[in-house]
């Protein structure tokens, strides 16, 4: 469990730098160029990885889920880095976690694309609307 809390925490912090890089370069290159530089990225180092993994199988919805992680990855990329522009890292990740923990409660209370189905207690819905409000304190001040 600490191996999990630190790994979260750290794709926190590199979170957080990938959109203040990824904001200073689409200010010089452009939302469609940052994207297609950012993926081709991230499939060459996907592809550096491919040698030490089994040979995936290609014939079930599961392609067509990484392609629309794909899709959805290039969005997220250029829509958080545009945010941040024009205003600030704080302010757009802010927004990014309140909606993703909006949509994850939803996600996982449904169980939906094979997570597991997790209840909304209250101490789960409690905890996302005091962050919901530190986003507020965010955007606000």
């Amino acid at each position: 469990m600490k191996l999990a809390v630190f790994l979260a925490v750290l794709a926190g912090v590199a979170v957080a730098l990938q959109v203040s890089f990824t904001s200073a370069s689409q200010r010089a290159l452009g939302p469609f160029v940052l994207v297609a530089l950012s993926g081709l990225t991230t499939g060459l180092v996907a592809l550096v990885g491919v040698p030490f993994v089994r040979a995936p199988d290609l014939s079930g919805w599961e392609v067509v889920y990484a392609v629309l992680s794909g899709v959805l990855g290039a969005f997220i990329v250029a829509a958080i880095a545009y945010a941040a522009d024009l205003g600030g890292v704080a302010r757009a990740l802010s927004l990014v976690i309140a909606s993703q923990l909006l949509a994850s409660l939803l996600l996982d209370y449904l169980g939906v694309f094979g997570a597991g189905a997790e209840g909304l207690t209250t101490l789960r819905v409690l905890g996302v609307a005091l962050i919901l409000a530190g986003g507020v304190l965010v955007m606000k001040y």
